[in-house]
């Protein structure tokens, strides 16, 4: 029942057409809402008027789905619906998604009023949920403090539910397509198990050194994760705008002390290194790197900064390093949106290398 985010996607797409309504299940901060915003990107390729209506459960209360209110005039009780939720009996024909937000956190009166909506009932005559629109709710795990209540277990029947995981290669794949920061992408690469630690500060060795203070800041609600990551690369976004330097409180701040110490000494190492307008002006000369981890992270970081105009002397530089880099550097620049290397006669050249074609291809 364990299925990596990143195929959940098409587990949603097929629940839409059979009209199932969807749980997933997992710890935080690894992009359970993000995945339900690709979702509707996907849908809306085919169904353009394909909609999400986003709504945080916790922060809801019953009167945020249904409430009666006295009508003076006739002495009886009036039904007001939320008109945020598609309704049956006002937009038939609308097709989407209600998304939950923790939902399992959600107040225990709320839940028994929105059961009725999930089940697609009839609410008092004046609100029903359209036959083209399903929930998808999320939630975190039972171990992460989520409050599932037995009284609910008619509601939760009403969902297909799903743990769900990543894997660190995922969340490096994430971060290249949605273009984060150069240096955060280069640190994934080279330390995997400090993008999510949060079985380290909430389930590991309390033995260990430095567990003291991961749980401290376990308490706060810092650790590492995508989340935190993603704030990382902003900031660090923002300190090369501002032509400021981005201090190591603010990365601990984000993701706990001992990613962000790991993540500093990362930026110092990167800092002795050649800067990528060194490469491109002297791709031919300039020094290439004779430890592993030093050519790795100036490879990486040439891949993911420079631009169309700079392709032949990339292709000038990278016929200097080992093939296998080489084909790093080629799938890290493939990966990015708004880089057109496919096609080109750089691409051509590279693909063309007899070296370069059987380790792509695996032959």
């Amino acid at each position: 029942m364990s299925m990596r985010l990143k195929e959940i996607t098409d587990v949603i797409v097929r629940c839409y057409q059979a009209k199932s309504n969807l749980l997933m299940l997992g710890k935080p901060g690894i992009g359970k809402t993000d995945t339900i915003n690709a979702f509707v990107e996907k849908m809306r390729e085919r169904i353009p008027h394909f909609q999400l209506w986003p709504f945080y459960g916790p922060t809801m209360s019953p009167m945020d789905i249904q409430a009666c209110m006295p009508d003076v005039a006739s002495h009886t009780l009036s039904v007001y619906s939320n008109a945020s939720l598609p309704n049956a009996y006002k937009t038939p024909d609308a097709v989407g998604v209600v998304f939950i937000g923790e939902m399992l956190n959600t107040d225990q009166n709320t839940l028994k009023l929105l059961q009725k909506y999930v089940n697609g009932e009839d609410m008092n005559g004046v609100l029903r949920k359209p036959e083209g629109v399903i929930v998808v709710a999320d939630s975190n795990r039972l171990e992460d403090k989520a409050g599932v209540l037995q009284q609910f277990r008619a509601l939760l029947n009403r969902f297909l539910q799903i743990d769900v995981y990543t894997e660190a290669e995922d969340n490096a794949e994430y971060a290249s397509k949605h273009e984060w920061h150069p240096l955060v992408q280069a640190f994934f690469r080279e330390n995997p198990h400090l993008i999510d630690n949060y079985e380290d500060v909430f389930g590991g060795d309390r033995n260990r050194k430095g567990a003291d203070d991961q749980a401290e800041e376990g308490k706060r609600g810092i650790w590492a994760c995508m989340r935190g990551w993603n704030r990382v690369s902003e900031l660090e976004y923002a300190s090369t705008t501002l032509g400021s330097v981005l201090s190591l409180d603010e990365v601990l701040g984000s993701v706990g002390k001992a990613p962000a110490i790991k993540y500093n000494t990362f930026k110092q190492m990167v800092g002795r290194l050649a800067t990528i307008e060194e490469v491109l002006a002297h791709p031919d000369k300039v020094a290439v790197p004779e430890k592993i981890d030093e050519l790795y992270a100036l490879c990486m970081l040439v891949s993911l900064k420079c631009k169309d105009e700079h392709l032949e002397a990339i292709h000038t530089f990278a016929k200097r390093v080992q093939h296998d880099m080489q084909v790093f550097m080629l799938r890290t620049m493939m990966l990015r949106k708004n880089l057109k290397l496919v096609g080109t006669e750089v691409y051509r050249k590279w693909i063309l290398d007899p070296q370069i074609n059987k380790l792509i291809t695996a032959r």
